[in-house]
């Protein structure tokens, strides 16, 4: 069962954030994700949600996905991430 992670993302500084990008791009590689979705401009079809950019995380299922998140080389690019922009983030698993 596939698990996705699910962004709202703000980006206060694009050259700050693009570190980040350069440095988590492999983490993901190696956790088996990819990117199915990179939008900066969402269609909201109801309610108050009102994302940035909408981001969306594949991976091969939700322990991967927590395996990532919890993995201790990605500790330090939250604090990165965090410096540059600030998010909400969910995961959802199928089946």
């Amino acid at each position: 069962m596939s698990a996705y992670i699910v962004i709202d993302l703000d980006i206060r500084d694009p050259d700050g954030f693009q570190r980040y990008v350069e440095r988590v791009t492999p983490l993901m590689d190696k956790a088996g994700a990819r990117n199915l979705v990179v939008d900066e401009a969402p269609l909201v079809l109801e309610g108050d949600w009102k994302p940035s950019t909408l981001v969306i995380h594949e991976f091969p299922d939700l322990a991967a996905a927590q395996a990532f998140w919890d993995a201790p080389a990605y500790q330090p690019l939250k604090t990165l991430r965090r410096d540059h922009s600030s998010v909400r983030v969910v995961v959802g698993a199928t089946g």
